[in-house]
């Protein structure tokens, strides 16, 4: 009875699949599944390969196209156009066009594309534009249609370091001073891992004294980008007392992206240490002025730094208690650290009182920068009470000669006058 059930079974699943489904065309014997079903080309574009990866600014670059059409309809009259723009260019430019007449289902097709990278490109990632247009029997019908995909291009540049500019005081001896020093990344590519050593680690320095030395040996920067400058500040300390233009020793290392090691750079700046002849301005003596009578005045100027002060020039200006009988500027001369010299000016005073004078200096160092510094000297001009008070009775110094000439003849004719007497 088993295999009468499962007869009988079989023979109603055949009758039900026999019987057309409710809506077929009679005429045609499409179904509806038929209907709804859907017949087209599909293809779908990506980046086979890169040739070189990374591509380098500067060089010749290969893109291989990989077209795989992934529909149900061949794709027919297949064109290519490659949108080449900046950093990249065709090497000919009728080879962005490229055509296939027909691709078939699950077929693929490479297409290849030659350029030059622009020398000045920077690293990154860049988008190019492919168009892609086929036709093909979309439902039946005959159609055209276009995409557009974008191919992404890998492009490494190179970093390159320079010392551009480096921002330096004039310093004292056994002194410290910070200075400053622009790097700019004059390359196509990320400098990363930046260290700006400074002093002896560098070949300039292996036969020059180290006379200035750095407070921090190694200054450290991530990353410089391409067309970037990095700032580095640092503190320096001079271990000298002689005047004169030290070497200071720069060695920049760096990396590229990919953590390559790059070609040290390596720099001398010179530090002036010059500001060792600090002058010292003072009234080394006058007259006994008084108003309306003409006097002189003696002006010192000392040299308490450690360096020569050369030229020095000394030049007043007319107070409005006093005017200038004589010039106005005296030539000195050199000055050696530890010593001297004055300059006379004569001058008329015209009332009573504390007055200063105004003193310009002009000097030079040994290595010919000028220098100029303005002091202000006092001095003393007297009325007649003061004078009358520094001699009394109005005598003074004249009175007690003129007495003790008065004795002296006194003295020496003293026997003469007692002969005469005695006559």
């Amino acid at each position: 009875m088993k295999w009468l059930a499962r007869f009988t079974v079989a023979c109603i699943l055949l009758t039900v699949l026999a019987v057309p489904h409710a809506g077929a065309r009679a005429s045609t014997g499409v179904t509806d599944i038929d209907l709804y079903h859907t017949d087209a080309p599909s293809l779908v574009v990506s980046l086979l390969r890169q040739i070189s990866y990374p591509a380098q600014p500067g060089e010749e670059l290969t893109l291989v196209i990989k077209t795989t059409n992934c529909g149900d309809e061949p794709a027919q009259n297949i064109v290519w156009y490659l949108d080449a723009k900046e950093p990249f260019e065709l090497k000919e430019t009728d080879e962005a066009t490229q055509t296939l007449p027909e691709l078939r289902c699950g077929e693929t097709a490479n297409t290849e594309y030659f350029l030059s990278v622009d020398p000045d490109a920077r690293s990154g990632e860049y988008v190019i534009d492919l168009n892609v247009t086929y036709s093909g029997n979309f439902d039946r019908n005959y159609l055209t249609t276009m995409g557009t995909f974008e191919i992404t291009v890998r492009v490494m540049g190179d970093p390159d370091l320079v010392l551009i500019d480096a921002e330096l005081p004039e310093a004292d001896p056994k002194s410290e001073f910070d200075a400053k020093f622009s790097i700019k990344n004059v390359g196509t590519g990320p400098a990363k891992n930046v260290k700006v050593s400074f002093g002896s680690q560098s070949e300039i320095s292996s036969e020059v004294p180290n006379e200035i030395l750095p407070k921090t040996s190694i200054s450290y920067i991530d990353t410089i980008a391409p067309g970037e400058t990095a700032i580095v500040e640092s503190s320096f300390f001079v271990d000298t007392t002689t005047p004169s233009q030290y070497p200071l020793p720069i060695t920049i290392h760096y990396e590229n992206e990919t953590h390559g090691v790059q070609s040290a750079q390596f720099y001398s700046v010179l530090v002036p240490v010059t500001s060792g002849n600090t002058l010292f301005v003072y009234i080394d003596s006058q007259e006994m002025l008084t108003p309306k009578t003409v006097g002189e005045i003696t002006i010192g100027v000392a040299n308490r730094g450690l360096a020569r002060a050369k030229h020095v020039v000394l030049t007043i200006s007319e107070g409005e208690q006093f005017q200038l009988i004589d010039a106005d500027t005296c030539y000195i001369g050199d000055i050696e650290s530890d010593d001297y010299d004055t300059a006379d000016f004569v001058i008329i005073p015209d009332t009573a009182g504390c007055d200063n004078v105004s003193v310009k200096v002009d000097y030079a160092d040994d290595y010919g920068n000028q220098y100029s510094m303005s002091a202000n000297v006092p001095i003393k001009v007297y009325s007649p009470a003061e004078l009358k008070a520094i001699a009394p009775n109005g005598g003074g110094y004249m009175g007690i000669l003129i007495g003790a000439l008065v004795l002296i003849l006194i003295f020496v004719f003293r026997k003469r006058i007692k002969r005469i007497i005695a006559r």
